[in-house]
């Protein structure tokens, strides 16, 4: 992403936390960015967009922050799905994500509703996956259930805890919840208590959707390693890529081209053809 475009979401997101969605304007933006609006509309479509690119950012931050808390680590470890969880929360605190989500529901748009709906779905479907990593194939018809139980377990706990203004780590929430989780795998096993379709979630979020998400993770994870070790022309390169594989239709013969004159590239050009072709 080249340092401009950088710029007005950084700015965006400071305006959306401060002023709220709605109450921002594009010109808003454009003072506090120092742009142009011919630049911003070459950046972004709308403010939607914005604001969807920002969630985004977000999401793939946590992505790669997930990814590699797992490497080198077996996926059945429960401490790892421990940390991987407590990440998302943090980044999300990081991000003021609540007010931003609270500024989506407060504009009536249903575009950015749809997307915060995806997001959450998302969230449970990756809980969903984990849970069957964790515990075994023998928990998947009660993979749902878990998911939910767990996620709502530990906002509960961590909105309680905040309405109270008690001092409680994250993790010490998150690992009561994960142990509260792991009697509950006994008994739904022993009693064979069901209350949703394991594949409830799929509808919403299929295998390969989730397997294109990362795809994409560790294809920009490889891209923002590759810009920390070129100049600064490979740099603009690279973030011009990055913005395009970020769209939801990107360009193939566009790629290609850029791709073309970005050096040491075979295996990011295995990479993108691996994601493109998914």
């Amino acid at each position: 992403m080249n340092e401009r475009k950088k710029k007005v979401m950084v700015a965006a997101h400071a305006l959306f936390v401060e002023k709220g969605y709605a109450a921002t304007s594009v010109q808003d933006i454009l003072e506090e960015s120092g742009i142009s609006k011919g630049t911003f509309y070459n950046y972004f479509l709308s403010k939607n967009e914005l604001l969807i690119s920002i969630f985004e950012k977000i999401n793939s931050e946590t992505d790669e922050r997930r990814i590699n808390m797992l490497a080198g680590r077996p996926v059945h470890d429960k401490e790892v799905f421990i940390e991987q969880i407590k990440v998302k929360m943090e980044v999300n605190k990081e991000n003021n994500l609540f007010v931003l989500f609270q500024g989506v529901f407060a504009s009536e748009d249903v575009e950015l509703k749809k997307f915060v709906k995806q997001h959450h779905l998302k969230e449970l479907r990756w809980i969903q996956r984990r849970m069957i990593e964790v515990f075994g194939e023998k928990v998947r018809p009660y993979s749902t259930d878990l998911a939910v139980t767990l996620l709502g377990v530990v906002q509960n706990m961590v909105h309680f805890v905040v309405a109270v203004e008690e001092t409680l780590e994250l993790d010490t929430i998150i690992g009561y919840a994960m142990r509260r989780v792991e009697s509950t795998v006994k008994d739904v096993m022993k009693t064979d208590d069901q209350l949703f379709d394991s594949r409830i979630l799929e509808r919403w979020m299929p295998e390969t959707a989730l397997n294109r998400e990362k795809k994409k993770s560790v294809l920009m994870r490889k891209i923002g390693l590759m810009q920390d070790t070129g100049d600064s022309d490979q740099e603009e390169l690279l973030s011009f890529l990055q913005d395009e594989l970020r769209t939801t239709e990107p360009r193939r013969r566009v790629i290609e081209a850029v791709l073309g004159d970005v050096k040491e590239h075979e295996e990011l050009k295995m990479l993108i053809h691996d994601f493109l072709n998914e």
